[in-house]
């Protein structure tokens, strides 16, 4: 066994105790800058002075939050052993072959399976829960078994087959049982968020490393997904980028190259009677769907927008689909107001209902200060809609502005009414529009082919 030594002996140093146990290593000290603690012991291992340092050379397990001011007393002192942050370290305790847990009672099938972690902790619906299923189902539809990875959200079994709900508990305990279920899938490609699901399938791989294939998309243009893949970048197998501006931040900010990176658009499944469509001739029609909250989405906006509508005097209706915070703010918005005739709020819609709203939409309205790639602008350009959006990722890579859709900075809002007053003023160009965007995303964004690209670029094993 290796040996390490813990920096702090407060209740946070018992999870970095816990984990280094997890990762095989042996802790012989706790470090504490705290004198009334130097004696004690913490687990039955004493805790002592930074001074005791002086006869040790191992690595040094710190926290997340002080790893630059310890890493400045540790130099100060002239420590040359490692330092590790504790999230650095989770990723590596899963990379370790002295990672404590039992697999050895696999057995290994014959045909390729996919699993796709979808797990959420709380019970939240959004775009990468939407995006797991649809894409499952896809391939599931080409005769390849999939799995889904989730929460206790029962939703999923709504849109999916092979659901594997794991209840909220402790990391380490949560890691050994998703191990478990995603090593009786081998061999498999596992498709992956970056949950805590993916230190499982890590795990996995690291015992059966020739049995399975590790894929991260990367859904978001915020400041959580690029320096999460960044880290993982060395334990993975591929990022899928879902939108140019994705690829190009990776690249030119984090230095990632081709050898890692994938460019791939969000794919949608295309909805029924696609191509046919009923233009709206009199009152215009305005969607909007995402979950209804203040961060990232701004929903608490929109009643600026529709105030601004209203100013202009356009005969048009507002009609918001989803769930979340919001939802209250805007229903007491549009009662105070008196707009129960040109704003609706629908609520909570299934991902299976939602073409059905769009077909009836002729233009799909978005105003979120950051997206990946956005499924519903894609759901709503199949139908027909005209998108009027803030310039966020995953706009440019099919929205040329002034030609399919109008694009405002994200940073002048208001400018939406004023592109929504130049569709209702040329109904005929709204009409090529609408069909020019629903042969667009047949042609480049159907579900069915994202499923086959997925088996040939991912699906080392031949398939079934």
């Amino acid at each position: 066994m290796e040996d390490i030594i813990i920096w702090g002996a407060g209740k946070a140093s018992l999870k970095r105790y816990e984990w280094a146990l997890f990762a095989g290593y042996r802790i012989v000290l706790f470090i504490d800058n705290n004198p009334d603690l130097w004696g004690k012991k913490l687990n039955n291992i004493l805790i002592t002075s930074p001074e005791a340092l002086k006869a040790y050379n191992c690595p040094i397990l710190t926290s997340d939050a002080h790893f630059d001011e310890i890493s400045a007393q540790l130099d100060k002192m002239g420590y040359t052993g490692d330092r590790i942050s504790f999230r650095q370290f989770r990723k590596e305790a899963v990379c370790r072959k002295d990672v404590r847990i039992d697999l050895c009672n696999v057995k290994i099938g014959d045909n390729v399976s996919f699993v796709f972690d979808s797990y959420f902790s709380e019970m939240n619906w959004g775009g990468t829960e939407e995006w797991s299923c649809m894409v499952a189902n896809a391939i599931a539809g080409l005769g390849v078994q999939t799995y889904m990875i989730c929460g206790m959200n029962d939703k999923f079994d709504s849109f999916t087959n092979n659901c594997m709900h794991f209840a909220k508990e402790d990391e380490i305990s949560m890691i050994k049982k998703m191990a478990q279920k995603i090593a009786e899938c081998l061999p498999c490609v596992f498709v992956s968020y970056s949950s805590i699901a993916l230190y499982a399938a890590r795990i996995v791989k690291t015992i059966f490393p020739d049995k399975i294939t590790l894929i991260t998309v990367a859904h978001g243009d915020n400041s959580y997904f690029y320096p999460q893949l960044k880290l993982w970048s060395d334990r993975i197998d591929k990022i899928v980028c879902i939108s140019k501006k994705i690829y190009t931040v990776f690249q030119e900010q984090y230095g990632l190259t081709d050898d890692i990176l994938i460019y791939k658009p969000n794919p949608i499944r295309l909805p029924k009677g696609f191509g046919k469509r009923t233009f709206n001739d009199n009152i215009l029609q305005i969607g909007f769907a995402a979950r209804l909250e203040k961060m990232l989405k701004r929903t608490h906006l929109l009643p600026e927008i529709i105030d601004a509508c209203m100013f202009k005097k356009l005969d048009i209706r507002f009609n918001i689909a989803g769930e979340g915070q919001c939802l209250d703010f805007l229903k007491n918005y549009v009662s105070r107001n008196h707009l129960e005739d040109r704003v609706h709020i629908l609520g909570w819609i299934s991902p299976t209902d939602m073409a059905g709203v769009w077909a009836k939409q002729d233009i799909y309205l978005n105003v979120s200060e950051s997206e990946g790639m956005s499924l519903s602008m894609l759901e709503a350009m199949a139908c027909g809609c005209v998108p009027v959006v803030t310039d966020v990722s995953g706009v440019d890579d099919v929205i040329h502005n002034g030609e399919n859709g109008f694009v405002v900075p994200v940073d002048r809002l208001i400018e939406i009414a004023d592109k929504i007053e130049a569709i209702n003023n040329d109904r005929e160009l709204m009409h090529k529009v609408g069909i020019y965007n629903m042969n667009l995303i047949k042609e480049k964004f159907d579900v069915s082919d994202y499923a086959k690209w997925m088996l040939d670029n991912f699906d080392q094993w031949g398939g079934n």
